[in-house]
Parts: structure tokens; sequence; C-alpha cells
């Protein structure tokens, strides 16, 4: 990165507006040189007019002496040869200047370039017939000359008084029109230096803003929108190149218990350890790692078909499963794993999805931190899990669990001193009666447990108060509870409201 302006600008985008400011730059000079040889250039044209009328009133003046030479000695070949040169000069040089326009540029000179042509004409003639010249003609020539070069003298110096001030005029617009197109310049350089920041400013806010859109902000890791809006991509160049797609999904065991026991500043540490290990087996293209939310991640990888499919997994599974130090603390971090495989467990992502997540339901049953790849026996066996779990609740709204006693005895009195509420469950269709052991494991690990419990401690509560007035003062009713329930705060505000509602002290 480099700094332009206080802007922390790419090397790549500060290297394009140093040249666009560069190229500004040479622009700038190359039109100040153009301009520059336009002001050297476009005073040269009232320089040239003037030289070529001072040129033409010398040629003038040299026929109009000529031609007094010529009355001297009218019979002499030499007067004559000397008057045909300086006549055939004049001409030349008249039509030269009335063929470019340059007598144009002085008004008083169109009216005086058809009385030279006209003299030039009638000497010609006259030097045409030979000698002796023609004195009349040439004394009435000699005086018109002069009087053209009288009034060429007065013209040439008016106009050399108008071509020095439109001259000055015409420099200083010229250089105020340099400045103008300096400044045009300069103006437009910097427009277009800013428009390259505001578009590189633009560029990195929209980098930003996908950023946000894309990734987790804890732990910088792609999000849940993104996997929504890429794995379809990721799936498609799978199958495009004949690969398998393996969908990991990871749930940290642990998250809810160091976040009660350390603080969640300590739990936002482990997510970030978590993303670091995560981010460690990410490959261009193929190996991305995802945070779903809370302390739900998944890993998507595109690997050959004959490699080992439990690599990744494994590997992640010792690389999450151990102890960490975070703020201080000897944290265990813990993980389970379930893995589902394209094409193998489903042609779509939403059924790898969804395998992969039955996989990882049998990882956290089977005693969590283990890591679990999806079989059609999971599936039977996650739908039979979930058919118990419908039974449990159509039990609990039914009122299907019924509690029995069994007594408990003092050993050196025989005295019964209390009884022990187990909970049984009796199926409506069949009448059988279902011991605890076929459905207390299913209900502790969809935390149906804590209804169950609930129900439990109120049928045992009311049939301790209805025992409490025939019963001895030291009789005692006692449940099971799971430990579930135990850890959880709003399980003792119910045991409150329920010994409350029965009348019954808590002691009994």
């Amino acid at each position: 990165m480099a700094r332009f302006g206080g802007w922390r600008v790419p090397v790549t985008y500060g290297t394009a507006i140093a040249a666009a400011a560069a190229s500004s730059a040479v622009l700038i000079t190359v039109l100040f040189l153009s301009l520059s040889k336009i002001e050297y250039s476009l005073p040269r044209f009232g320089f040239f007019a003037i030289r070529e009328f001072h040129i033409a009133i010398r040629d003038v003046t040299h026929l109009k002496d000529m031609t007094s030479l010529a009355q001297a000695a009218p019979d002499s070949a030499a007067s004559l040869e000397q008057l045909s040169a300086a006549n055939d000069l004049v001409y030349i040089r008249f039509k030269r200047i009335d063929g470019t326009g340059t007598a144009s540029e002085i008004p008083a000179y169109a009216s005086i370039v058809p009385r030279v042509v006209d003299a030039v004409t009638r000497l010609d003639a006259m030097i045409a017939a030979g000698p002796p010249l023609d004195e009349k003609i040439l004394k009435e020539t000699g005086l018109e000359l002069e009087h053209l070069v009288a009034r060429m003298n007065d013209e040439y110096y008016k106009y050399g008084d108008e071509i020095n001030v439109d001259l000055y005029s015409a420099e200083k617009s010229l250089k105020r029109f340099n400045y103008q197109i300096a400044f045009a310049l300069a103006v437009l350089s910097l427009l277009a230096i800013g428009t390259a920041v505001l578009l590189i400013g633009r560029r990195e806010t929209i980098r930003k803003l996908e950023f946000l859109a894309w990734r987790d902000a804890a732990t910088e890791l792609k999000n849940r929108a993104w996997m929504s809006a890429n794995r379809d991509v990721m799936l498609d160049r799978a199958r495009l190149a004949g690969k398998q797609l393996r969908l990991f999904l990871i749930d940290l065991d642990h998250f809810k218990s160091v976040n009660d026991t350390f603080g969640h500043h300590v739990g936002d540490l482990l997510l970030k350890a978590v993303a670091e290990i995560l981010q460690s087996v990410e490959r261009p293209d193929e190996v991305v790692a995802i945070r779903l939310g809370g302390d739900e991640f998944a890993v998507m990888a595109i690997a050959d078909r004959h490699a080992a499919a439990d690599a990744l997994g494994n590997r992640l599974r010792e690389q999450l499963n151990r102890f960490a130090e975070l703020a201080g603390h000897h944290v265990r971090m813990g993980a389970s794993i379930g893995m589902a495989c394209f094409p193998e467990h489903g042609s779509d992502i939403s059924t790898l999805l969804r395998n992969a997540d039955s996989a990882l339901y049998v990882a956290k049953a089977e005693g969590r931190s283990g890591f679990v790849t999806f079989s059609p026996a999971i599936l039977n066996r996650f739908d039979m899990q979930l058919g118990e779990e419908a039974g449990i609740k159509r039990a609990l709204n039914c009122d299907e669990f019924f509690l029995v006693w069994q007594p408990q005895f003092e050993l050196a009195t025989g005295r019964m001193i209390g009884a022990e509420a187990l909970v049984r469950w009796r199926d409506p269709a069949s009448g059988a009666i279902r011991l605890p052991t076929s459905f207390i494991p299913i209900a502790e690990r969809s935390d149906l447990i804590l209804e169950v419990d609930k129900v439990v401690l109120s049928k045992a509560c009311l049939q301790a108060a209805r025992w409490a007035p025939v019963s001895a003062d030291d009789f005692v009713c006692s449940v099971n509870l799971s430990g579930k329930s135990l850890q959880n705060d709003a399980y003792f505000a119910h045991l409150i409201l329920v010994l409350q509602q029965a009348g019954l002290p808590p002691s009994r």
C-alpha cells in the first residue's frame, strides 16, 4: 500500500494516478511549446508584409530613377536595357504582392497596385517599340511613379505603426490565452486525478462492503451468506472436475460452558482460535472455511475421489480437540464433526447439509469430540430418533407419563422412611409400559429431558402433598433428575413454583 494525499492506496492504483499526473504534465508542456511556437510565428506575417512593401517601394523608386536616366539619354541602348530590367522587376514584384493577397492587408495599397501596373504596362509598350524612347511618356510616367512612391511611403509607415500596435495586443492576448489554457489543463488534470481517487475510494468502499457482507466479523471467516451464494459454485466446480465435494459440519462441544465459566470475552477468543485452525486448512478455490453462526462452522473441500475421505476430518478433529491458553485460562476446545460427500451422499447442497448434520448429530450422541461420516444406517438411525422424539412430545402433550413409587426402608428398624418416584410411559396404542431406559437417553440428546423432568417433578410433588397428612414428619419423597435440568437456572424457579402450588415444604 502507498499513501496518496492521506489515503492508503494500493500500489497499482498509486502508479496509475502517478502515470495520469505525469501524462497531464507532458500534455501541458507540449501545449505550452506549441502555443509558444504559434506565438513566435504569428507576428512574422506582419513583418513579412512590411518587408514586402519595403522592397516594393525600393523597386518602384529604382524604376522611377531608371525613367529619369532614360529621359536624359532616350537613344541609349544601355538606358533602354536598364529601364527594361527595372520595369520587369516591378512587374514581378507587384504581381507577387497581388497574388499572395499581401496588398489587401493595406487598404490604400489596393488602389496603388493597379496604378503601378498601369505605369509598368505603358513603359513596357514603349520599351517594346525600341529607341528612341518617348520622352513625354518617360516624363509623365516618372512623375506618376514619384507620386506613387510618396504615397507608398506614407502608407508604409502608417501600416508599420498599426502592425506594432496589433502585434503587441495580439502578443498579450496570446500570452493570456496561454495561461488560460494552462489553467484549464491543470484543472482538468486535478479533476482527472480527483476522479481517479474517488473511483479508487469507491472500489475500496465496495471491497469493504463486500467483506462485511461475506465475512464473519468476529472470526473473519466467510459467513453463512457467502455459503448461500457460493455453495452451488463449489458443487459445480467439483462436478465439472470429476471430483468429490466434501462438506464438514463442525459444532463446538463446550462453547456454552466456556462462556459461562470464563466469560464471553474468552468465548470470543475461543472462536478466533477455532477460526485460525480452519484457516490453516484453506486452499484457494479448493478448501473454504465458513462460520455458520454461534458455535457452528463448516468446511467445504474439493478433493480427488481416490484421496482418503476422512483425512481432513481426522486432522480437524485432532487440532480442534485440545487445550488452548486463552486470556490466561487453560481452556479445552473440543468439537464434533459430521461429513457428507458429493456425489456419494447427495447430488445437491441441501441434501449434503442434511446428511452432514445427521452425521454430526451421531458424533455428538456418541460422546462428542468425534468425527462421523454419513452412511444410510445413520439416516435410518436418525429417522428412528426423530420418530422417538415425536413420540415423547406427544406423550408430554397427552399426559402419557406416570409415576411408580419405590419404597425406601430404614435397615435398622425396617420402617419405611420415604419413596422414590420412577417414571414410566404407557403406549396408548398397545398399552405396553416403557421403561426409562428406552426413552430417557433420546430425551437427553434432544433436550426434551427438561420437559420430562418438569412433568415428573410436578406429579411427584402433588403425590407427596397428598401423603403428607398421613405420613411421618420425616417421610421424604425423592425424584431422579437429569444433569441438564440441574444446570438449568430456569428449572430451579420451576421447582420453587411447584412446591408453592402443592403446599409442600422443600424438606419433604
